[in-house]
């Protein structure tokens, strides 16, 4: 799978990785600076790197988009490591170790966009008094339903058992 390819067809791509090609492409080159950035010291497998580094004719993911397609493929789809390994013509090892990699490159990329979900509550607070209007898409979880009838109305989400 590459995303030369793939990009020829948005419907799909967007399916499949869960971001438009727009999106995708503002968020190479940041992702390609961690890359770069992590590439110039340490090696594939974590090591300080001892000389400079190049690619190579024979590299499973030659480009950075077929990087960052790679995984996010597998942040949204979930697949086993073999058959996602399988997909893009390498062993399940290769894979498990490129997952790792290419997430914490992403997770540094978001960072410093500023798209991380914030986990401070008090961040949450300072941030939600400077906006006007706010949209909050939750997911509802169970609670224990009070005993007394009028309470439970107040519980009631609406929502029917089937």
């Amino acid at each position: 799978m590459q995303y030369d390819k793939i990009k020829k067809q948005p419907v799909q791509f967007l399916s499949i990785t869960g971001l438009k090609l727009e999106d995708f492409n503002f968020l190479v080159p940041y992702f390609k600076a961690e890359w770069d950035d992590y590439n110039d010291h340490f090696t594939f497998t974590g090591k300080v790197r001892q000389r400079r580094t190049f690619t190579r004719k024979d590299t499973i993911l030659p480009k950075m988009e077929d990087k960052l397609m790679f995984l996010l493929i597998y942040l949204k789809t979930n697949p086993l490591q073999e058959h996602h390994a399988a997909s893009f013509g390498m062993t399940q090892s290769q894979a498990n170790q490129l997952i790792h990699l290419l997430s914490s490159l992403l997770r540094k990329t978001l960072k410093k966009l500023g798209e991380l979900p914030e986990r401070n509550e008090h961040r949450v607070i300072h941030v939600l008094k400077s906006c006007d209007d706010l949209l909050i898409d939750g997911v509802e979880r169970p609670i224990q339903r009070p005993q007394a009838s009028d309470l439970q109305k107040a519980c009631y989400s609406g929502k029917k058992n089937s």
